[in-house]
């Protein structure tokens, strides 16, 4: 806080977890470099936790994708880099020539005294290249720590039981090691363990040193079999011998092998090359935060959204946006353009509520957000943020705002639904461009309804009018009565215009006894298509009636003139601003009143719209289309 960082960078464990939790105080974007196979321990769970997890090798990306489950949107490769200007060829130096004949063949072996190095392949290696009688000399670069000093004495008396001691230099720690790889004529990483990466081996190369080691871990993926050096089986002295006997019998084979490593090193891991890809890093967790959008019901409410949605891609291009959603939103969700990614709230049904609940919060904090904008504003959705980790939590002030970190007071004016929206994403410097409805049909859902209505065998010079009587099941007091729309259906038709009732599934029973009460033969295709089917439906008709439900939202989106059917919702919080709504109510001393159930039994504020008001409202938008 005091210094202004803008980013906290891990690169080891224990200072992952200080930097973790000061990332989650300041609301700062959270990095960390893994450099191991780490074993799966709870104490190692941290290096996974940052919003960009940077690996030096895909070998070790891999591993992590496989053991610890990091999403692969949120690893990084970066290379080790090494400074070309310091490791650099000798003067007059030609890459894998013949060394001189006063001396044996020197080869290397740079790193601590450990294990899992392979110092005991190596010196077995060496054995039997010293009863081939070839002149080698070992040089073993590096010592073991300071509390493990039986390392090397273990080595030591190896070499002596060997009898190859004579052929072995212990040059312990070394700070020159461009001048010692300068001395070699080969270098070996005989590893028994995997490597995240191999430092030592583009460091030779770099110098122009050929080099051996096993194939394993990220070895494998920095050296090209036979291009730029030579790989063998972990763990086996007598392949290792072969391999080092091979170059060291070849020329050409030496001056390729060299010659094409110090390129591969020029184009893949100069330090440039990694300075440049932690500040592409750092740059991306600075101007591109990780969003996920919280919408999870309401079929209207997510086409409301659309505008939002809009807006915030547009304000971050280039961020990876998710939304979460609902089961019954995931057509709509999957087709939008504004979004890199869908999560699903209640994917199966029956399932225990608190198992889909830590479920969902599991996979949102896999995803490392830095920006929770909550469009749904439930108590749920809030602590779900919360428990999910994102760094900065947005939303409307309600019950559970104590789980926001940016608590947007509840605007007390009535404002239609995107205004309202919108007046939560200018408190996150989102600056809204406009209030245009959409959804995302596609060339088979056009198809699907021009076939749809084909079937109907409708008279194509007569305009169109669509009527959706359905709605929610749960808000019954949102219809209009039976017998007004079978009513309407008729003076519709007497007027030489043709209806198409919609609906889903489920309404089909309610639809059938509206059919019922007409003397006109409607065509009628509830059941029959998908939402996004229904909309290019929409789009066919001249005008569409329906009651505050989500096709409402579909006609606008689709450009249709729209009759609306108002009575305890409020249609200046609820009607899309568009000038293609027309939205019918009346006032009544209880509406609105928010309320499934009608408190007065009456229903008043939806039998008082008359079947004349509502076909005159409809004759005048068609004269209007």
């Amino acid at each position: 806080e005091e210094d202004g960082i803008d980013v906290i960078h891990a690169r080891s464990r224990v200072p992952a977890w200080i930097g973790y939790w000061a990332s989650r105080r300041t609301r700062k974007p959270f990095v960390t470099t893994c450099h191991g196979f780490y074993a799966p321990h709870p104490a190692s769970s941290v290096m996974m936790w940052g919003r960009v997890v940077v690996v030096p090798s895909q070998a070790l990306g891999r591993y992590l994708i496989d053991r610890f489950g990091v999403p692969p949107e949120r690893l990084r490769v970066i290379p080790r880099g090494v400074d070309l200007s310091e490791f650099t060829p000798p003067p007059n130096h030609l890459v894998g020539g013949q060394p001189h004949e006063a001396r044996p063949w020197r080869i290397g072996l740079i790193g601590r005294l450990s294990t899992i190095k392979g110092h005991d392949v190596a010196l077995r290696a060496l054995h039997q290249l010293v009863q081939n009688r070839l002149a080698v000399r070992l040089c073993v670069v590096g010592d073991a720590p300071s509390h493990k000093p039986h390392i090397r004495s273990a080595l030591e008396q190896m070499s002596r039981s060997l009898q190859i001691d004579h052929a072995i230099e212990w040059l312990g720690m070394r700070h020159d090691i461009p001048e010692v790889l300068r001395s070699l004529d080969l270098v070996i990483v005989p590893s028994v363990y995997p490597e995240s990466f191999g430092r030592t081996v583009i460091e030779a190369q770099a110098v122009g040193v050929p080099v051996v080691a096993s194939r394993l871990g990220a070895l494998a993926d920095i050296i090209e079999e036979g291009e730029t050096g030579l790989l063998v089986e972990p763990g086996n002295p007598t392949a290792l011998a072969a391999a080092v006997t091979r170059l060291l019998s070849d020329d050409a084979l030496r001056r390729r092998l060299s010659q094409s490593a110090r390129s591969r090193v020029e184009q893949r891991f100069s330090l440039e090359q990694m300075v440049e890809g932690y500040e592409a890093v750092y740059q991306d967790c600075v101007t591109n935060p990780r969003v996920v959008v919280w919408k999870l019901s309401a079929m209207g409410d997510f086409v409301l959204a659309a505008p939002s949605l809009r807006t915030i891609r547009r304000r971050f291009p280039t961020s990876h946006i998710s939304i979460v959603v609902g089961r019954e939103l995931r057509e709509l969700a999957a087709h939008c353009p504004y979004v890199n990614e869908v999560i699903l709230y209640h994917p199966k049904p029956r399932d225990w509520s608190r198992q889909v609940v830590r479920r969902l919060v599991r996979r949102v904090r896999q995803g490392a957000f830095d920006l929770s904008i909550d469009l749904q504003n439930s108590r749920l959705t809030h602590l779900m943020a919360w428990s999910s980790g994102v760094l900065r939590r947005l939303g409307y002030d309600r019950r559970g705002g104590w789980c926001l970190t940016q608590r947007v007071p509840l605007p007390k004016a009535a404002m239609d639904p995107i205004a309202h929206q919108f007046e939560l994403l200018r408190a996150a410097d989102i600056t809204p461009d406009g209030t245009n409805l959409e959804v995302w049909p596609t060339d088979a859902d056009e198809q699907a309804a021009s076939r749809l209505l084909a079937e109907q065998q409708l008279d194509s010079r007569k305009p169109l009018i669509g009527l959706h009587p359905g709605g929610s099941v749960r808000w019954h007091t949102k219809r209009w009565p039976q017998e007004r729309w079978a009513a309407l259906c008729d003076r519709l038709a007497d007027a030489g215009m043709q209806v198409v009732i919609t609906g889903s599934a489920s309404e089909q029973p309610l639809i059938e006894a509206l059919r019922r009460l007409t003397r006109s033969n409607p065509a009628i295709v509830a059941g029959r298509t998908s939402l996004l089917e229904l909309a290019c439906l929409i789009r066919r008709c001249a005008v569409f009636v329906t009651h505050d439900s989500a096709p409402l939202h579909l006609a606008v989106a689709m450009g249709r003139p729209t009759v609306a059917l108002f009575g305890p919702t409020d249609a200046r919080r609820h009607a899309p601003p568009s000038p293609l709504v027309r939205a019918l109510s009346k006032k009544v001393f209880c509406s609105p009143c928010y309320s499934p159930r009608c408190r007065t039994i009456t229903h008043a504020c939806m039998t008082r719209l008359s079947v004349d008001e509502v076909f005159d409202a409809v004759k005048q938008c068609a004269s209007s289309t």
